[in-house]
Order: C-alpha cells, then structure tokens, then sequence
C-alpha cells in the first residue's frame, strides 16, 4: 500500500472517529444531562398564553409541569423566546429532542464555517482530530446543560462570513439577533461595531440598530412591560443561587469568571478587585489595539471572544463554545513556527487538562489563563491577517 492511500485511510477513520465520537457524546448528554432547555421551553410556553417569560411566578409552573423539578428565572432577550415558541406548542419529550438535534447540527455547521474562516487545520485526519477534541471540551458540556453556547458560536461563524462577503445588512441583522444573551455577546458585538464604523461599513452598524429596534417595539407590542419583571428580586437571586418554586434560595451557584476563579484560591476581596482592575487596564488597551490595527474581522472576534471571558462578571463553563475561534486561532500562528511547536502541544493539552481541575466550574478559567498566555507568545498582529 503506497503513502497517499495509507493517508487516506487514516483521514477517512480520524472523519469517522469524530463523528461517531460526536454522536455518542450528543446522546450521552440527552441521556445524562437536561438543565435550561425546561426554561426556554416554559418561556416559550408563557409567551403563547400571552404572559410574561420573565415574571417567576408565571413561568415555574411550566418549569415544573414539563420538567418535574424548579430552576431559575428566564433572562434572555424577548426575541429568543419568539423562536422557543414554535417549539412550546409540542410536547415537552418531542421539543427536547428536537433542540438536542438542532443543537448537534449547529455544531458541525459552526465547525464547518469556521473551517472558511480559518483553514487550520488542513482537511485530513488532523482537522477532524481537532474537531473531536473541542466537541469533547467545549461542545459536550453545552449540549448536557441544554445551553445556547453552540448557537451563539454558530451565530458568530454566520456574521463572520457574511461580513466577508460583504453581506453588511444580513451580517447587521443576525448581530442584533446575537445580543439575546448580551452578557456574552454585547462586548464582541460593540467591539466589531466600533471597528466596521472606523472603516465606514455603516450598512452594518444601521441595519444592527435598526433591527434591535424593531425587535424592541414589537417585543413592547406582544408582551407589554415585559421589562417591569426584570426588576424583581428573584433576577439578580437567580444568578447567584438556585431558586426554588416560590424563589426561595436553595444552593450557589459558581461561575466561570476571574472573581470567582481568585476565590477558588481564597484571593478576595482587595486583592482580587485590585487584579481584576489590572486585568481590565490590560483588556482595554488590547481592544483598543486591536481595533486600530488588524485587517481582519476573525483575528478581530477571536480577541474580542477572548477579552471578553476574561473580564466577564457573569459568565459559566457552558457559556465556552465561542473560545473555539480563538483557540483555532492561536494555533494556526503557533503552527506557522516550528519554534512554537511544544508550545502549541503544551497549549491544547493544558486546555484538556482544565476539564479536570478542581472541584467546581470556576477552575474552568484556566482555560482562559492559557489561551491568554499562549497568545502572548504571538507578540503582535497575526501573520495571516487577512485571512
């Protein structure tokens, strides 16, 4: 058997070993898992009664009668129960497999785009060991809490690629539709928004604008004052504490953010402030640095993603997926020296090791220590800028 065969062979099982392992993973985390979908679900299911998504004492009820046990508040933007709803009319069994799937479909077809985006790895068994390797680390855990990290790392591939083909009004509309969970995506979000109006792609900033406020009026037309619930206690409650029926507290809630990260390792209080304060210093010259300089809209989302879980005051492990931009990133510039070799193997090993550190999701953070460290290495605007 010659090479090119031998190669062939290998890349045609490293492609099946990813998808059969993503399968396997997909429905260990249906099996196993099953968390938020319940609330999207109940929130859906208020907003066809014509309630209030975001008034606990409407939602809990649907919480409880479709998934047998409470959970926390619904956050998220009026438009993205506008999409739940269709799902709510179904029975709750049907409904959540149909997001499970969704979600699997999601993730190759962020994958894919980003593959148009980044060609790093080449097509061959080393890409498809790459994307088993971030399905096992970011995608798994997201598809087990039935969270939106998925979607929005698909949304943030979608925008990429629309921005470079110059599609500035569709590319406009689907970031106004990102910032349904804007503790996630308004930084990215106005970081890109800043760099396409310095360049004079208006088209994009406008067509943002005007669909947040198309969706704002009509978000007022179906669910009038829907905003007055977003004052009650039990908001601010829920993200720090599991509530019960009647919002009462039940058990803490740890995230995967620096604050939380120093208190794993008892630095609270002054001290933490005190680096937190440096570490935005540091992410608000790279930002600004960052916009001034590079040519290119992914390395500019790939540090946006990455500044921005590094500063988040609110943010959890499921909330990851997006990272994958920046981690394939920070590769394709490490691979471009052999100098950086080692330094690349000991980057996404590390990254794997951070999975089982620690007793609690904030030890997740390292991840972003990690990513941060190996981007520094880089020292300057990458050399596939452009890209």
């Amino acid at each position: 058997m010659n090479k090119s065969a031998t190669i062939k062979i290998v890349d045609f099982a490293a492609l099946g070993a990813w998808l059969a392992a993503s399968v396997a993973l997909a429905i260990l985390a249906f099996s196993f898992g099953g968390v938020d979908f319940g609330v999207y679900y109940a929130a859906g299911k208020v907003l066809i009664q014509r309630g209030n998504p975001y008034d606990y004492a409407q939602l809990i009820p649907h919480i409880v009668s479709a998934t047998g046990t409470t959970n926390n508040p619904y956050y998220y933007a009026p438009w993205f129960a506008w999409g739940l709803a269709p799902l709510a009319l179904l029975p709750f069994g049907i409904a959540r497999i149909i997001w499970a799937g969704l979600n699997f479909l999601l993730w190759l077809w962020g994958l894919y785009n980003l593959s148009r985006l980044n060609a790093w790895p080449p097509a061959g068994w080393r890409r498809w060991g790459m994307y088993l390797f971030v399905t096992f680390v970011f995608a798994w855990s997201t598809w087990g809490s039935e969270q939106v990290g998925v979607l929005i790392f698909f949304l943030l591939t979608m925008a990429l690629l629309l921005l470079e083909r110059r599609k500035w009004i569709l590319a406009g509309i689907l970031l106004a539709i990102l910032l349904f969970k804007p503790n996630i995506t308004a930084f990215p979000v106005a970081f890109l928004s800043i760099w396409l109006a310095l360049r004079g792609h208006w088209k994009t900033v406008l067509s943002m604008a005007a669909s947040l406020l198309f969706m704002g009026v009509v978000s007022l037309v179906i669910t009038p004052r829907w905003y007055l619930a977003l004052l009650q206690p039990d908001k601010v409650t829920g993200l720090s504490y599991t509530l019960g029926e009647s919002g009462t507290v039940h058990v803490m809630r740890f995230t995967t953010t620096l604050l939380d990260w120093l208190s794993v390792y008892a630095v609270i209080g002054t001290p933490a402030h005190a680096i937190y304060a440096i570490a935005a210093v540091a992410g608000g010259l790279i930002t600004v640095w960052t916009i001034a300089h590079t040519r290119s809209i992914y390395h500019l989302m790939a540090v946006a993603i990455l500044v921005n879980f590094a500063l988040l005051p609110y943010a959890l492990f499921y909330d990851y997926p997006p990272l994958v931009l920046t981690l394939f990133l920070i590769n394709a510039q490490l691979s471009l020296s052999r100098k950086y070799f080692w330094g690349q193997v000991i980057m996404n090993v590390l990254i794997l090791t951070c999975l089982f550190m620690g007793g609690n999701i904030a030890y997740r953070y390292w991840m972003i220590i990690v990513l941060v460290v190996s981007a520094a290495l880089l020292r300057g605007p990458p050399a596939v800028d452009g890209q």
